[in-house]
């Protein structure tokens, strides 16, 4: 006698789910970012995040990633079950990347980092570290890896 089965569509549901696997989002100061006066992006983004003998340690991109640690997690739950659902994984995946980029780039505007020197702000004309034109908030991005 023939065995007939029915899955109730959880194959395409784990096809779906699979289509993630080995899949993710980068995001921060990437390659190709610009430069600033002469100096990449991704230095200047090193020196502020680690600090140099002259620049003190504001790490935006690890501290972004501990004060949204969660946030992440449950954005990545939501988005996975949606791709089981039926929504297109590149989509979720984008959606991901832009909702990080905009914290990233929050927290370097929130201006919670040691302050910048009297003689910084008198060159900057601001008091807000990391924010001087704009150039390193606005050079923060996001791309999307495939396996």
């Amino acid at each position: 006698m023939p065995v007939k089965v029915i899955d109730h569509g959880l194959d395409k549901m784990v096809r779906r789910a699979d289509a993630l696997h080995g899949s993710g989002v980068k995001a921060g100061i990437l390659a190709g970012s610009g430069s600033q006066d002469g100096v990449d992006m991704v230095d200047i983004a090193v020196y502020n995040e680690l600090g140099t003998a002259k620049i003190p340690a504001r790490p935006f991109m690890g501290d972004a990633a501990q004060k949204y640690r969660r946030d992440i997690g449950t954005v990545m739950d939501h988005l996975a079950r949606k791709v089981e659902d039926g929504a297109d994984p590149d989509a979720a995946l984008q959606t991901l990347g832009q909702w990080y980029q905009g914290r990233q780039q929050a927290h370097i505007r929130s201006g919670e980092f040691k302050p910048n020197a009297p003689a910084t702000i008198k060159k900057k004309g601001s008091s807000v570290p990391l924010v001087d034109k704009g150039r390193l908030v606005n050079s923060v991005r996001y791309e999307v890896v495939k396996r």
